[in-house]
């Protein structure tokens, strides 16, 4: 009994030494963010761009660190910037107490619109937002006339500062290269513990819905925030697809890769960085900014550049 208790014991002490290292790297690295930098190649034509995807802002607080976000943006020169969905925060727990985090992404993207106004040698040609599940989640919520009015109200202020909405539309970019962004939520979204209906595969049925118009000969972009489904799209038509959701796996190890995601899905596939699937091309963001589980381990928050070459 008394080396079965030790035995305990050890285990005990272990695994709160491993939560307590977990939560001081998590607690460092949380607040520090980093530019990763991926080259995929137009197949299609001789077009060449560069792009800025942020994705899972969630509303964060870089204390006195917006400006440093902002310049080292802005000082990639991007061609467009694509802001990928969950920038306010209303997780299913902030849904039932009607609760929702969105002062700070205000404060972002004011800073970032009044940056880009105020420096004309930037030479940015657009802002696009997409919709990730907090956002589409929160559009539901007609139940409620003060979360409409908040939906509302963000809206217009994307709207008003002259930022297009990638709603199930198709933009050009360029001659010969096109950008859409694709929003479905019931069924597409859910954790590992939801009895609701989850699609295992976006039909294409759904998709010429909204893109049955899109030039396949083209350099086709989609952004659609749960990755997921990156390979329906691929099959479909899209030559590059970008998608967060999964916060980079939380804890990324070395050899094993991130470990499991936000919704607790186990080892998710497609988490983070650059995937090639056929002809085309997946890239996932770790996310700017964390909501429920504000775990990060070798793992850092992180603004996306890709230069299509």
């Amino acid at each position: 009994m008394l080396i079965l208790n030790n035995k305990i014991m050890i285990f005990a002490i272990i695994f709160f030494t491993l939560i307590i290292i977990i939560f001081i790297i998590s607690n460092y690295e949380c607040k520090r963010y980093k530019i990763s930098t991926f080259n995929v190649k137009n197949i299609k034509n001789s077009k060449k761009l560069r792009l800025i995807f942020i994705s899972d802002f969630h509303n964060k607080y870089y204390k006195n660190n917006y400006d440093n976000i902002i310049n080292d943006i802005l000082n990639t020169k991007p061609d467009y910037i694509i802001l990928g969905g969950d920038f306010i925060d209303f997780s299913k727990f902030q849904s039932l107490n009607n609760k929702i985090g969105i002062s700070n992404t205000y404060s972002f993207i004011k800073e970032l619109i009044e940056k880009i106004d105020n420096n004309k040698n930037y030479n940015l040609k657009g802002i696009f937002f997409s919709f990730g599940n907090h956002e589409l989640r929160l559009k539901s919520r007609i139940d409620n006339v003060d979360l409409v009015n908040e939906y509302s109200n963000f809206i217009e202020f994307i709207k008003n500062n002259n930022i297009k909405l990638l709603d199930n539309n198709i933009y050009k970019l360029d001659e010969g290269i096109n950008l859409s962004g694709l929003s479905l939520f019931d069924g597409y979204y859910r954790n590992v513990f939801s009895r609701k209906t989850k699609y295992t595969h976006i039909e294409n049925k759904v998709l010429n819905n909204y893109f049955k118009n899109i030039d396949k000969n083209d350099y086709n972009i989609i952004a659609f925030h749960k990755p997921d489904y990156a390979t329906d799209l691929i099959d479909y038509g899209f030559d590059l697809v970008l998608s967060g959701h999964y916060h980079g796996g939380l804890i990324n190890f070395p050899i094993i890769g991130p470990v499991f995601s936000p919704d607790f899905k186990p080892f998710p596939k497609y988490s983070i960085g650059k995937y090639e699937y056929r002809d085309g091309n997946i890239i996932v963001s770790a996310g700017l900014g964390e909501h429920f589980l504000k775990i990060r381990v070798n793992n850092i928050p992180e603004i996306v550049e890709i230069n299509i070459n």
